[in-house]
């Protein structure tokens, strides 16, 4: 009898929580207030324990993926990491295209002259050994107009004359070798010598044939020091090209004359492009001997020393 008293309550129970739940339902969906309220409140009071539930089974989605997605994160890894090389090679390229930019138009941007013709070359070879210290090689040749005895140049100023021609290259024979002599113009004094490099002394060049020393001591007769020297007009090379400035002048050994060192512009030894000038050189630019002794060991031709009306035989 009990037990047919507990079935019926415990089936009443059932029905009145199945209309109950029933009842809720409707109610939720009618957008009823009070309920979402509840809602709300149940939300808040099971949020911590969300929370925990997320913390602490975290590590274990994470070790999770970690086991089963490893593939798939080292290939993410790789393709990343090669991105990243790829623009580290990107910003090192960008650099040298713009040091080479920067090399490029500080040989062709020429301010001293303004409507003579030129061809840009690249140095594909400089200096090598002990027999061609002061000669480069560039890829421009006959086929670009290039000839023996042009001046080439950067936008710092002189660097050499072509010394030999094939069709697609050239040898330079730098402005350092003591063996070139250049018709040189001091801009300060308008006075004109022949000048070479000074033998043992890079980057120094020097004009100690055809300046006449002042006959008095006035100093304002003399070339300041710092002021600019250019290729002479009539020169073997086109006029007002930079050679460098003075930093030293002093009296030569005959007393008459005055020798002129000169701080170069260009560096040659640091040389990427250059520009060579195509116009044929004039007739060679001499000037009278000096005293022999004065020359000794530079290159002079030593016809030039050689006293008119003489010959090999001696006075005629």
């Amino acid at each position: 009898m009990a037990l047919a008293q507990r079935t019926g309550r415990s089936r009443h129970r059932l029905v009145l929580l199945a209309l109950t739940a029933i009842t809720l339902l409707t109610v939720d969906l009618n957008g009823f207030g009070p309920i979402e309220s509840a809602q709300r409140v149940v939300r808040d009071v099971l949020h911590p324990v969300t929370s925990l539930a997320a913390t602490v089974f975290s590590p274990v989605g994470d070790a999770w993926n970690s086991v089963f997605n490893y593939g798939d994160l080292e290939a993410e890894n790789d393709a990343l990491r090669a991105e990243l090389e790829a623009m580290q090679g990107a910003i090192i390229r960008g650099e040298a295209d713009t040091e080479t930019l920067r090399r490029l138009l500080a040989a062709t941007e020429l301010p001293y002259v303004d409507d003579v013709e030129r061809v840009a070359a690249n140095v594909v070879r400089g200096s090598v050994g002990n027999f061609d210290d002061h000669v480069i090689t560039i890829d421009r040749g006959s086929r670009e107009g290039v000839a023996e005895g042009m001046a080439v140049v950067t936008g710092a100023g002189m660097v050499g004359r072509v010394e030999r021609v094939d069709n697609a290259t050239a040898t330079v024979q730098l402005i350092s070798d003591a063996a070139l002599f250049i018709g040189a113009r001091l801009v300060a004094t308008d006075d004109v010598g022949l000048g070479h490099a000074l033998p043992g002394e890079s980057g120094v060049f020097v004009i100690d044939r055809g300046l006449d020393y002042p006959d008095t001591d006035d100093p304002a007769l003399l070339p300041e020091i710092g002021t600019a020297v250019v290729t002479a007009g009539v020169s073997s090379y086109p006029a007002d090209i930079p050679i460098g400035t003075v930093r030293a002048v002093e009296r030569s050994s005959d007393e008459a004359s005055m020798r002129v060192e000169v701080e170069l512009s260009t560096d040659v030894d640091d040389l990427h492009f250059v520009s060579v000038l195509l116009v044929d050189p004039p007739e060679e630019f001499q000037l009278d001997p000096v005293v022999p002794a004065t020359d000794a060991g530079l290159g002079v031709d030593p016809d030039l020393l050689e006293p008119e009306g003489e010959t090999e035989g001696g006075d005629e």
